[in-house]
């Protein structure tokens, strides 16, 4: 959790080093949940790869414990169930964040975030209903375009 607050931090103590502490900074900052919430979708699509190369990872943090990569690619930390309630509760909170930060940057910068979290939602639609590394496979990029829309939304809220 800690190794993904460069997402958060980097853009922040940049906006800091060019500008002064305010709400837009702290609010920016709180929009740190969707890395949380890749980072488990990430986990559980590459559950396979993790175990076999010995990571520790949010689901599958004991592949030491069991010396091999088993035929069926569960999540060992939190198992599978445990690692979709990750994603799903991070999105929500991120959701709530984004709707604060939107509310704050205007109604151009809320509007494209409600895009975002659209393809966000349906990110986590394809992880609850598919439960495999699979389905988090195919969720990734449109957790990945959320951001994309996310940052196309703050410039436009920004230049418009």
């Amino acid at each position: 959790m800690i190794g993904r607050t460069d997402f958060a931090l980097f853009p922040v103590a940049g906006y800091l080093v060019h500008g002064s502490p305010d709400a837009t900074a702290l609010l920016f900052f709180l929009f740190y949940p969707w890395t949380l919430a890749h980072l488990a979708a990430n986990d559980i699509a590459d559950v396979v790869n993790d175990r076999a190369r010995g990571m520790a990872t949010v689901p599958s943090l004991t592949f030491g414990l069991t010396g091999s990569a088993p035929e069926d690619p569960t999540p060992v930390l939190y198992g599978m169930k445990g690692a979709i309630f990750w994603v799903l509760g991070f999105s929500a909170v991120h959701a709530v964040m984004a709707l604060v930060f939107g509310l704050a940057l205007g109604p151009i910068t809320l509007a494209g975030f409600a895009a975002g979290l659209v393809l966000l939602a349906t990110a986590n639609h394809l992880i609850l209903r598919g439960k495999s590394p699979e389905a988090a496979m195919r969720a990734l990029p449109l957790m990945h375009a959320s951001l994309l829309v996310y940052a196309a939304a703050i410039i436009a809220g920004a230049v418009l």
